[in-house]
């Protein structure tokens, strides 16, 4: 599966680009926004190709097989970044996946994520991610939401729980998110789903499988 990492020199495209190198059943291709980046790709023998998701990446999605999106505007940028990036830009890049015929798309959200969302502390945020997460769900692709809690830089335990609605907010490293992201890509039955998900006591593959055969209900509308 060739998959096109949209955000890969951030801290969870960065590991899932190392990990789907070492995967025998991915051929990943790193997104980024300044050449001088490609180094730190190279270095690992990852492909690299250069460009902005505000201005439109089209370019590169034909011969993918799948997009993963986990770019984010970052924690210190205002509402308007946010809105460019988290929100419209991957609109963008869902129309450009529909056009292009690259039907897989697993999105990186976040527990919480709402067009409505009142949060005290990152409602802005919430809701561009809400308004993503809904145009993804409206688009015909073949998705996966994944909403993990709070990102730690932490290793990764390689367990998890992944549920419609988890009830709480807690914290998940992302090298666990990384590891998920390749299962859901690898487990066709997570196409269309929205999974919360948290450290837990289940392996990451048992985790998902038993979540997407569980009989859980549907994904959020």
């Amino acid at each position: 599966m060739k998959v096109l990492i949209v955000g890969a020199n951030g801290k969870v495209g960065t590991l899932l680009s190392g990990k789907l190198w070492a995967a025998h059943d991915f051929s990943p291709v790193a997104l980024i926004r300044d050449v001088r980046q490609q180094m730190k790709f190279t270095a690992f023998g990852v492909p690299s190709v250069v460009g902005d998701i505000e201005n439109g990446i089209s370019e590169f999605l034909p011969g993918m097989d799948s997009v993963v999106f986990t770019a984010g505007s970052g924690a210190h940028t205002g509402p308007e970044k946010t809105t460019d990036v988290d929100q419209n830009a991957a609109i963008r890049l869902i129309e450009d996946c529909v056009n292009a015929g690259v039907r897989r798309f697993c999105m990186v959200s976040a527990i919480g994520a709402d067009p409505e969302s009142e949060s005290d502390r990152i409602r802005h945020y919430l809701r561009a991610k809400g308004i993503a997460d809904n145009h993804l769900r409206a688009s015909g692709l073949d998705y996966v939401i994944l909403q993990p809690g709070s990102l730690q830089d932490e290793p990764g335990t390689g367990r998890i729980e992944v549920a419609d609605d988890l009830g709480r907010h807690e914290t998940v490293p992302r090298e666990d998110v990384a590891g998920a992201i390749i299962e859901c890509l690898r487990n066709y039955l997570t196409i269309g789903k929205t999974m919360r998900m948290v450290s837990g006591e289940k392996k990451i593959k048992d985790a998902i499988a038993q979540f997407v055969g569980g009989g859980n209900l549907p994904p959020i509308a």
